[in-house]
């Protein structure tokens, strides 16, 4: 009697469809879940503690503040995951994402910014910090914080991070949710800086600047380059060559040589060198995603095709499954009665061509 080849360990190990754990995942996932509340709840008292008496002396800048978070978050949060190709990322994971964004990263981010800040007082001199200071400490400490957040969403939903583009994705939420409170912190502080003649004025000014003017090369983009490196290592399953691993340490190191670029006094002060600065980010990072968002479609293609020739699908039709446009001309060109029924079999022929495209990927 003949028996089928085993599966290659590498494959088997990672093989998982969307909303399934690959085998061995579930005791990690439950102590990256505990680490990611213990730490969310840390950053959130720590934003508490430094946000709620300039609160109750400002409300109704703090109102106007909250307004113009919620908006950023609110746009950024549709628009970043509208940029994964053929399918927005797992509803949960980029939740998870930005949460961790929004409070462990920056609540854990002021502790940790403030120690070595002072290191840097007592080794360069007062007069040396407050030039590089922001420069030499922001992008260790926030990057890293931000980093570890990717990473545990990876581990506690690992269906949901399965290569650099979800990575990519995942890593730019939580950058938002970083974004978001920072300019909170940010508005305060130039409430108190203003001497508090005009809060609204303040916060205003603050969210212009931060959101208008270097909002395209802010958070977002770094830690969207972090988190394709975390992707880079996923797809491995956590082993990677060395050239995948190589690859992925200078992912991290190019996101955090941008957040030196934003916070360094390299080239001027001047609204010319903020503007070029956040140039340089928006298109690194525009680079990063653009290799590999043609990878993943490549391969996504691929395995529809293969997928829908298993059910009987032209290869056209089904590689047009890959678009969302092409989904909806599919869905359009049946009768309105018929049209559940279509929408529900191309999630399925989606999801096992991406599950299909993960495991070449690996």
């Amino acid at each position: 009697m003949s028996h089928a080849p085993r599966e290659p360990r590498d494959t088997a190990r990672t093989r998982a469809f969307p909303g399934q754990r690959p085998p061995g995942a579930r005791l990690p996932a439950l102590v990256g879940a505990a680490v990611f509340a213990l730490a969310c709840l840390a950053g959130l008292a720590v934003l508490v503690v430094q946000l709620s008496v300039r609160v109750l002396v400002f409300p109704w800048a703090s109102a106007l503040s909250l307004v113009f978070a919620v908006a950023t978050f609110a746009f950024g949060f549709w628009i970043l995951r509208q940029i994964r190709p053929v399918r927005p990322p797992d509803p949960t994971a980029s939740v998870l994402a930005t949460v961790w964004g929004l409070t462990a990263a920056t609540g854990t981010g002021i502790v940790a910014n403030g120690g070595l800040s002072g290191l840097w007082n007592n080794v360069l001199g007062l007069e040396a910090t407050g030039v590089w200071g922001a420069a030499l400490t922001a992008p260790v400490n926030e990057e890293l914080l931000k980093l570890a957040g990717i990473v545990l969403v990876a581990v506690i939903l690992p269906h949901a991070l399965r290569g650099p583009v979800d990575g990519f994705v995942l890593g730019a939420l939580v950058g938002l949710g970083f974004e978001v409170t920072e300019n909170l912190i940010y508005g305060f502080q130039a409430i108190t800086q203003s001497g508090a003649t005009a809060p609204a004025l303040s916060v205003v000014t603050t969210t212009v600047v931060r959101v208008g003017l270097t909002g395209l090369g802010s958070h977002w983009a770094m830690s969207a380059v972090a988190g394709t490196a975390v992707g880079l290592l996923a797809a491995a399953g956590w082993r990677p060559d060395r050239r995948r691993a190589v690859g992925a340490a200078l992912l991290v190191l190019l996101a955090v040589a941008q957040h030196w670029l934003l916070d360094s006094p390299l080239f001027g002060q001047g609204l010319v060198a903020v503007l070029v600065k956040v140039a340089l980010i928006f298109g690194s990072t525009m680079a990063v995603y653009v290799l590999v968002r043609h990878a993943y479609r490549r391969r996504v293609r691929r395995a529809l095709a293969d997928e829908g020739a298993a059910v009987g699908m032209r290869r056209s039709a089904a590689v047009a499954l890959a678009t969302r446009q092409g989904r909806r001309r599919a869905a359009q060109a049946v009768a309105r009665p018929e049209q559940p029924a279509v929408v529900d079999r191309q999630e399925r022929i989606l999801a096992a061509a991406e599950e299909r495209a993960a495991r070449h990927e690996a």
